[in-house]
């Protein structure tokens, strides 16, 4: 059964030859000598988990099974659509970033948030949420505006 396997990570089939790798089995998966975060203890192995180097049956190989074993899917925790709102509109007065391009300085930020903010785009949406972080944006700039027509 393991000449079947090969890791979703590393792409190494389950062997002992120079593109091969020793397999380690910790509660009921096997994972990859390699690319697992696993420790050799007395009582036996010991994968750290999270961690990458799951192994899954070789005809099963696509790119999103490897995206899968190598990053958490599911967010720990969701955060409210009303608190992500106000956090990711103060994300964007606080943000040091080009704000000149209408469209692209708010991508740029998104892209931003995906990479340094992730847990303020775990909210739920039926859509796609850069449209709805986008329309967010539009309209704090838009109440913003509004303010500093009334203050006049």
């Amino acid at each position: 059964m393991s000449s079947e396997l090969q890791c979703a990570a590393c792409g190494r089939r389950a062997g002992h030859g120079p593109d091969e790798t020793v397999t380690v089995q910790y509660l009921g998966t096997e994972w990859c000598g390699y690319c697992s975060a696993s420790l050799r203890m007395k009582h036996g192995d010991v994968v750290n988990l999270p961690s990458p180097g799951r192994m899954i049956e070789k005809s099963f190989n696509d790119p999103i099974t490897a995206w899968e074993d190598c990053y958490e899917i599911k967010p720990k925790r969701q955060i409210l659509v009303a608190k992500a709102r106000l956090e990711i509109q103060r994300a964007w007065v606080l943000w040091n970033g080009d704000k000149t391009s209408e469209v692209a300085s708010k991508m740029i930020f998104f892209g931003w948030l995906r990479r340094h903010r992730p847990y303020f785009l775990t909210f739920r949406s039926k859509g796609d949420k850069w449209q709805t972080v986008h329309g967010w944006l539009v309209q704090l700039e838009a109440d913003q505006q509004e303010r500093l027509r009334v203050a006049k």
